[in-house]
């Protein structure tokens, strides 16, 4: 009898609760096993504890910023981290390449286009189609 398969561990970070709630029920309707972190340094305890297979990060939060987190997380044992995904108001170009350069595999503003992030996760987790 073969083991059924676990469910790819997502971290979610975002300091707004509402936002932070609301994503998470998405994200485990998906099939996904959700924790989540109000601030950056919960997210990177959470990483180096639970090592998900996906973190999902705000960039502007309190205590300390989603940058400093993937910044911290590249400098970890390589398999040990996961993929890196900001979630973040900033827009511009230059926020962009500063996300990137931090650490982050992509950079998607809010509000999300969920479809665009599944997919994303599809191709990174080899996961079935939804």
């Amino acid at each position: 009898m073969s083991q059924p398969p676990t469910a790819p561990r997502l971290l979610l970070a975002d300091d707004d609760g509402r936002v932070l709630n609301a994503s998470a029920a998405a994200l485990i309707l998906q099939g996904f096993e959700v924790r989540t972190a109000l601030d950056g340094l919960a997210a990177l305890t959470a990483i180096q504890r639970w090592h998900p297979d996906v973190a999902l990060l705000d960039i502007e939060m309190p205590v300390m910023d989603g940058r400093a987190v993937a910044r911290t997380v590249r400098k970890m044992d390589p398999k040990m981290q996961p993929l890196l995904i900001a979630l973040t108001a900033l827009t511009s170009v230059a926020d962009r390449l500063a996300s990137i350069h931090a650490g982050f595999n992509y950079h998607f503003t809010k509000p999300i286009q969920f479809e665009a992030l599944l997919r994303t996760l599809d191709f990174h987790l080899d996961l079935p189609r939804r």
